[in-house]
């Protein structure tokens, strides 16, 4: 016969309880599920063992590799009095670095051994790259116009050699010193005693746009260049224009040279298109291959012409048209 326990006061009873269907300490009745009395102590669950089991193996875990390796290595060393031996990580497949290529300009320079006396020393040598000059074959750049204001800058020096350089129209006193290289001087006009010193100037081209009036003293170089006249060169001015183996334009529309002034050109080839009147003098040097052609000469206006080097073949004149007093002349 096997002992039962009440549900509710937790009494042995024998089975004959069941038949009068109450407990016969306390009157409960039997009705529900009963407990063995082998199992009326009450045990955790299993459940709860597992959980406080993970919870206590984390703790100890934490504990142990949350700290840094010199405090683990600290604490093993405690424990055991063999010597602690750094771990070393190595990669996944090792392999050489690929060498790099010291002509690249984005690589880092590497040094190179060297033995500049042939006994086996250890000097080094910096690989560099090499040099690579930039490519100049293209059209040339487009050049900066320099206006030139005497007032402020009388003298002034170019060193840009594709720069374009202007000057205003000079009265008298103004006075202008050019020295440098420029790819074209435009000037306009020079009254008075105004002037311009730019036989220290090397030009491409130089374009004269305005008059040369009174005394004006205007000085040009241009070796190899191209000089346009595109105004009057008048009064008791003088121009100097020192192109050899260049060109020199009078223009037929605008350019004149007249009054009392004298050109002196020397030029390879000097073409006057435009007239040449009253008591203007034009004297020409023509260099190697030189040329002049004239166009119309009147009144007493007088042309000399000469060669830069006698030992030079014959230069081409073609005289024009000669009006009144005009003369042509040849030294």
């Amino acid at each position: 016969m096997s002992t039962l326990t009440c549900p509710k006061c937790r009494q042995g009873m024998t089975d004959d309880a069941l038949d009068v269907g109450q407990c016969p300490a306390c009157g409960f009745p039997l009705d529900g599920p009963l407990v063995l009395d082998g199992t009326n102590k009450r045990r955790p669950p299993a459940l709860l063992f597992a959980v406080a089991g993970v919870l206590v193996a984390g703790a100890a875990g934490y504990a142990y590799f949350g700290q840094s390796e010199p405090t683990r290595e600290v604490a093993d060393a405690r424990n055991d009095d063999t010597p602690v031996t750094p771990i070393k990580h190595i990669a996944p497949f090792p392999h050489a670095p690929k060498p790099r290529d010291p002509r690249s300009p984005d690589q880092p320079i590497t040094l190179k051994p060297i033995d500049p006396n042939g006994t086996g020393g250890n000097k080094v040598q910096p690989l560099v790259p090499p040099i690579v000059e930039p490519n100049r074959v293209g059209p040339r750049p487009i050049g900066v116009v320099m206006k030139v204001d005497p007032k402020i800058a009388p003298m002034r020096h170019f060193d840009q050699p594709d720069d374009m350089a202007a000057l205003p129209d000079l009265n008298s006193g103004d006075r202008v010193v050019l020295t440098g290289k420029v790819r074209t001087l435009r000037i306009g006009s020079v009254n008075g005693k105004g002037s311009i010193d730019a036989s220290g100037l090397i030009a491409e081209e130089i374009v004269i746009t305005g008059d040369l009036n009174g005394e004006a003293v205007v000085t040009l170089n241009s070796p190899g260049g191209k000089v346009t006249l595109g105004g009057y060169v008048g009064g008791v001015s003088k121009l100097t224009v020192i192109a050899p183996g260049g060109e020199v334009i009078v223009l037929a529309d605008s350019g004149r040279l007249t009054g009392s002034a004298v050109t002196t050109v020397t030029a390879k080839r000097l073409n006057v298109a435009g007239k040449l009147l009253g008591g203007a003098r034009l004297n020409a040097t023509l260099t190697t291959g030189g040329s002049l052609k004239l166009t119309t000469t009147e009144e007493g206006a007088i042309v000399t012409y000469k060669k830069a080097v006698a030992s030079d073949p014959a230069v081409i004149v073609e005289r024009g048209i000669l009006h009144g007093g005009a003369k042509v002349l040849a030294e």
